[in-house]
């Protein structure tokens, strides 16, 4: 690794972000402008030919082109960008603080109110770029920031623009464990491509586990174009229409997606905000809803694991999502992510453009009353077998007629 340089331009460096295959990130402070900043530049051990090189700095001035065509409160700024002799091209970025998804999916999933914020944040920003004409390609959640005010999409490093013409020798671009089913056949980016990235990244930060899991890149692939994600929704204490809404945005079929990122994000910020929640359980085995007298509605919980009651505990993090609550719902590890193209990018995988099967409804839950009555938690009210029917409101409105007048004395 190269050692660190005490000035690139006019920034002074503060200490190394992070680093990756090809480049590195690290902490700044701009003199003029007094604040902090992310420089990005190639790394310089890596043994590149001098062609190698060259493509990788084309890559770095994509970068650049198109976060400067694309200005959102959830992607982050770009700054400035010049060269610096014996460093070669540098990206200088606003410094955003706080943990990649990736590392905070490792402490379990996000709960229904963060990961709507989630949607409604990533799918406006990813609309406003391709209103711009310009894809991401690579949604994952190691590409995604959950800052204090809300998330920001990051390394738009093998973004494309509508003239650009860079490829990528060997596979594709992007990672497989993220990549629509046509973007790994024959190549081909769209928003829509970007929309089935952006529903996977949704659906594991909900559920806490990858939609097609793996370490195989080829055995992924295939995966991601034939096999339907699992459900989640009955699992995570949600509304069945948290599965309806990814299940559209993961389709085979891209015209079958939502018309626009942004719109699969209101939707499914819609879908887990449609039922009150106490606790959000891993397995629920039965949720009892009652009556106590005098304390309105109290909801219990039961989760059985193994014959074992599970203690779910709320995890607070600072600095990233600032009071939010975030469920711990799993104790398993993470799945080891993809980050390798496909081996055989010369082999494409067949996609299907079969529906996915209809899922079963999930019974209602219903709040038994003391006058023999049941209501579902989403509205009507319906009698109990045995319990007499409800009367019709009259005409005029709910109230009561008026009592008949007393005869005259």
């Amino acid at each position: 690794m190269d050692e660190l340089p005490e000035r690139i331009g006019r920034y002074q460096i503060v200490r190394p972000l992070a680093s990756g295959a090809m480049g590195r990130v690290l902490l700044a402070h701009d003199p003029v402008l007094d604040r902090p900043v992310a420089i990005k530049l190639l790394r310089s051990d890596l043994g590149l030919t001098p062609d190698q090189r060259a493509t990788l700095l084309e890559r770095m001035q994509q970068e650049a082109r198109a976060s400067a065509r694309v200005t959102h409160p959830n992607i982050v700024a770009l700054h400035d960008m010049g060269e610096a002799e014996g460093l070669g091209l540098y990206l200088v970025f606003e410094h955003v603080e706080g943990k990649n998804l990736k590392e905070q999916l490792e402490q379990g999933p996000l709960g229904p109110d963060a990961a709507a914020e989630l949607a409604l944040g990533l799918g406006a920003a990813l609309a406003a770029a391709h209103a711009a004409g310009v894809l991401h390609r690579d949604i994952k959640p190691e590409n995604i920031i959950l800052a204090k005010h809300g998330p920001k999409l990051v390394d738009f490093g093998i973004a494309r623009l509508p003239d650009s013409t860079l490829t990528h020798e060997g596979g594709v671009l992007g990672t497989p464990a993220y990549a629509a089913p046509e973007a790994i056949a024959n190549g081909k980016f769209t928003p829509l491509s970007d929309q089935f990235s952006l529903a996977t990244t949704l659906y594991e930060a909900i559920s806490g586990r990858r939609a097609f899991p793996g370490d195989d890149a080829v055995a992924v692939a295939s995966r991601i174009a034939t096999e339907e994600p699992p459900t989640i929704a009955a699992v995570c204490g949600l509304d069945p229409h948290v599965d309806t809404v990814l299940a559209r945005g993961m389709s085979k079929v891209p015209r079958s997606r939502f018309d626009s990122t942004e719109d699969l994000g209101r939707a499914l910020a819609e879908a887990l905000r449609l039922l009150p929640r106490t606790a959000i359980p891993t397995a629920p085995d039965r949720l009892h809803v009652e009556k106590a007298a005098g304390r309105g509605l109290r909801v219990g919980v039961g989760v059985v694991a193994g014959g074992a009651v599970i203690a779910l505990g709320l995890l607070q993090v600072s600095g990233e999502l600032s009071s939010r609550e975030l469920t711990t719902a799993s104790a398993s590890a993470p799945v080891a992510i993809v980050t390798a193209a496909p081996e055989s990018p010369d082999q494409p995988v067949a996609v299907l453009a079969e529906r996915p099967p209809d899922r079963k409804k999930r019974p209602k839950t219903r709040i038994k009353r003391t006058d023999g009555s049941s209501a579902a938690l989403d509205g009507g009210v319906e009698p109990e077998a045995g319990a007499p029917a409800a009367k019709a409101p009259s005409p005029e409105g709910s109230a009561a007629p008026p009592a008949p007048a007393a005869p005259a004395p």
